[in-house]
């Protein structure tokens, strides 16, 4: 780790805001360590907080040109690693609603099951259930229909999929929160005019 501790040179506040190969490897992908373990007080799991390290490493670098020196470097990465780590907490918290709702739907779906006895309108809207499910997967691209295969129906976890898919887990996961919110918009609308019109032929 470099002596981030130390003033920066007006020659490294130079090579640094201008992006400098050898200043970004010093200055900041040398504080790898640091920006973890300050990762780690604001996230919810160890792994989710090597997870956003490059997203700290990438928001650090955008800043670059705006960074003036006046406070150590250190200083400077604990603020955006706290505020990467901030963000992906409320991006989690939004996501949360739309996830299990969601989720409910597909593992509902999975089979048009039947019981013994049970109430006609129920299974009806069970058996429409899942052919609206079918139909919304079929609207999603091949990649997001694979990804909800994968995590939600064959139940694998984040780090099953990433090595199958050949990506990082921060990938699965955001590609996880759109396949999600793409069969949520592809189902909304076919459970709407479905029950509306089941309840008007039973009423």
């Amino acid at each position: 780790m470099p002596d981030s501790a130390s003033p920066l040179t007006d020659d490294d506040l130079e090579a640094l805001r201008n992006r400098d190969p050898d200043a970004v490897r010093r200055w900041i992908h040398g504080n790898r360590d640091y920006i973890h373990s300050v990762l780690q007080r604001y996230s919810s799991s160890s792994e989710r907080a090597r997870d956003l390290v490059q997203e700290t490493f990438f928001q650090a670098l955008r800043s670059l040109p705006n960074f003036r020196g006046d406070s150590k470097v250190t200083t400077w990465l604990h603020s955006i690693a706290k505020n990467v780590a901030l963000s992906q907490h409320r991006e989690d918290q939004r996501h949360s609603y739309l996830e299990e709702d969601t989720l409910e739907h597909v593992q509902a779906g999975t089979t048009p099951e039947k019981s013994m006895g049970s109430n006609p309108l129920k299974e009806t809207q069970a058996a429409q259930k899942y052919t609206l499910l079918h139909e919304a997967m079929e609207e999603l691209s091949e990649s997001y229909r694979r990804i909800i295969r994968l995590r939600d129906l064959e139940e694998r976890s984040t780090k099953e999929v990433a090595e199958q898919l050949d990506l990082t887990r921060v990938n699965v996961r955001v590609r996880l929160h759109r396949a999600r919110r793409a069969l949520r918009d592809a189902l909304q609308s076919r459970f709407d005019d479905a029950y509306r019109e089941t309840y008007e032929m039973a009423a």
